[in-house]
């Protein structure tokens, strides 16, 4: 049986792959929320000499007596992404020589005990959902370096909410969901999809001294890039993300040069209970004697791709990257069923409107990131452009969804009632067309810092939506595999603390303030508006699925009910407050809390009093519940946390 990945189109991975290989340059920027040590720009050590990721440049070019230079200058970014820590945390982490067992073996562990409180978050007055949890994640790894040419790690985590036996975090915070739907993992004989809390985060080797300068990175990995916008470690979510494949990289002072390869989500089933829930089910029909798939399953996803940086001087930095998350589609045939003989089902025609068809989810994102901010992503110390820090970054998406739509005339679908098997259909008369991918973001983002400790600093972010999904074209930017992020001292998260609305047809603009003390802490405020870019278009959740009815939208796809009043554009608005505090060189403490009030698209959805079918235009009978208070919008959401970081 042919492998899915052969039939992922080659044009379009050579697009993801290879656009911008060759003609720019990149680097990984790290951020303190997903790994503590920010960006590899420059790839120096804490000591400032030369590193490639262990190498060092004089005594130990044999392994002959080798000394890690991991040892004598820290850990490097490629060590240390799968933690959520302050930066002085991660300073006195990254530089401690206890750890080392001896010169080229260091043992750590990770420990992050995190209480939520998280209240009506969805607005609603009859069902006002009040989750309080505690949450750990727990981290035991290892690192080997034993010679200038090789190196390797393996992290073992454990993540698991306080009394809940082996009951998983919420569906936004599993591992597998880059995209919404893209897959659960089962136990074989076991009725309910339950992930493994106990898990490899990382298990990888490293190849240094390759022809070129180059590192070649193999196994389960976190990688972090740029801002985090599109590929980030997810440190903020109790399990994070890890990535199954491979880095070749180029790491020089003034350019560094990314390519990558991985497989998010394995549509794959074997022997030795290697099973997936993922995969498809197919029989043999009796009577043609042909292979009929039963169920498509879930399809493989990979992501591909190079993520590049130039950086002439301590001025600025330009990331230059092109992305692709390529979905190989597997055959969908509707009324297949399982019996004895297998009945066979109709095969996907391009008369009907199948979103599962034989077709490829190729989505190519292409953008670019320019920042002052060129000394491990933070400003260079006695740099040119005093306490100003800012970047600006815009991404645009291009491909097709695997869908095919109607061709429409004058903007309206033209269409005749077609069976097929006692089944109905509405089909263009003029044809079908693939759907394309269409969204864009950019984020506009700036500060100041005042005597190094008291920094203004404001935001604006705009992520694409799309006023007719059913259309040839869908302009609803998509997230890749950071939904969401947050990181320090730029306070650049998408939408606060409560983490509610994902990066997909979204406008937002932030005001922020950071405080620094030398003996209580840092302090932290910021205020945060969030709009529909697309009044039509759904909002989204932190995990990238739509909100489908929790605010005014008619965006085409599926929707058969739409309130009688105005569109509303505003979604909420929220107020954060925080503060971080060292306890000791080994932990620190966080407390925060988040409030929000509903705007008028989640208002109006909840307090309409009649809704219309799209469909027939028939108009529904007054709701008494909201005239009469049970039900409506109820405007005020709050969340509170509190997180203990320590490790060594």
């Amino acid at each position: 049986m042919k492998s899915q990945i052969q039939k992922i189109n080659a044009r379009q991975c050579i697009e993801g792959c290879v656009l911008f290989g060759v003609l720019f340059f990149g680097s990984q920027n790290l951020l303190f929320a997903q790994a503590a040590e920010p960006t590899v720009t420059n790839p120096t050590n804490q000591s400032g000499d030369k590193s490639n990721a262990g190498q060092s440049a004089n005594k130990n070019d044999s392994e002959e007596g080798y000394v890690s230079a991991l040892k004598e200058g820290g850990l490097s970014p490629d060590y240390n992404r799968t933690m959520f820590i302050d930066p002085e945390l991660a300073k006195n982490f990254n530089n401690r020589k206890k750890a080392w067992v001896n010169d080229w073996i260091r043992v750590g562990a990770y420990i992050r005990p995190r209480w939520e409180d998280r209240y009506n978050l969805n607005f609603d007055k009859s069902n006002r959902a009040d989750i309080s949890r505690v949450m750990q994640t727990s981290q035991l790894f290892l690192i080997i370096d034993p010679s200038p040419y090789f190196s390797m790690k393996i992290n073992i985590q454990d993540a698991r909410v306080w009394g809940g036996g082996s009951t998983p975090a919420s569906v936004g915070d599993v591992r597998a969901d880059v995209f919404a739907n893209t897959g659960t993992t089962v136990v074989p004989g076991q009725s309910q999809n339950i992930p493994s809390q106990t898990t490899i985060r990382e298990a990888w080797f490293m190849v240094k001294k390759l022809p070129l300068g180059a590192k070649l990175q193999v196994g389960r990995m976190a990688m972090a890039y740029g801002d985090q916008r599109m590929i980030g470690s997810a440190n903020w979510t109790i399990n994070g993300l890890s990535y199954d494949g491979a880095r070749l990289m180029f790491d020089q002072d003034h350019f560094n040069i990314h390519f990558l390869g991985s497989q998010i989500v394995g549509n794959q089933s074997g022997p030795n209970g290697v099973l997936s829930a993922n995969a498809p089910i197919t029989a043999k029909d009796p009577t043609t004697g042909k292979t009929v798939t039963l169920s498509p399953g879930q399809p493989n996803k990979y992501l591909v791709g190079t993520y590049n940086t130039i950086k002439p001087n301590d001025w600025f930095l330009v990331d230059l990257y092109a992305l692709g998350m390529l979905t190989s589609k597997t055959p969908a045939f509707a009324g297949s069923t399982y019996s004895t003989p297998a009945v066979a089902a109709t095969p996907d025609s391009d008369l009907t409107q199948n979103k599962w068809s034989k077709q490829q989810d190729n989505l190519i994102t292409t953008g670019f990131r320019i920042t002052n901010r060129t000394a491990k992503n933070n400003l260079p110390k006695d740099g040119p452009w005093g306490g100003w820090d800012w970047a600006l970054e815009a991404a645009f998406q291009s491909g097709t969804t695997g869908a095919k739509v109607n061709k429409q005339l004058m903007g309206q679908d033209i269409t005749q009632a077609v069976t097929v098997n006692g089944t109905t259909y509405n089909v263009s008369t003029i044809g079908t067309q693939n759907q394309k991918y269409a969204g864009k973001q950019i984020t506009l983002q700036t500060g100041y810092t005042f005597f190094e400790k008291l920094r203004l600093g404001t935001q604006f972010m705009l992520a694409s939506g799309d006023a007719n999904r059913q259309d040839g074209s869908n302009g609803t930017f998509q997230t890749l595999t950071m939904p969401r992020f947050g990181v320090f001292p730029y306070w650049n998260n998408v939408a606060g603390l409560s983490e509610n609305v994902g990066m997909k047809n979204l406008r937002s603009l932030t005001f922020n303030i950071e405080y620094k003390t030398e003996k209580f802490g840092t302090f932290y405020a910021s205020y945060f508006i969030n709009s529909k870019d697309k009044v039509q278009d759904a909002w989204y959740a932190i995990n990238g699925s739509a909100n489908t009815g929790f605010s005014t939208e008619l965006n085409g796809v599926g929707q058969t009910t739409a309130v009688i009043g105005k569109q509303g554009r505003g979604i909420y608005n929220e107020i954060d407050i925080a503060w971080s505090y060292m306890i000791n060189e080994y932990c620190s403490l966080w407390l925060g809390a988040g409030f929000l009030t509903a705007g008028n698209a989640v208002k109006n959805q909840r307090n309409a009093l009649y809704t219309y079918n799209v469909q027939t235009g028939a108009i529904s009978a007054l709701n008494t519940n909201v005239v009469n208070g049970t039900q409506g919008a109820a405007s005020q959401a709050r969340m509170f946390y509190m997180q203990f970081n320590a490790l060594f």
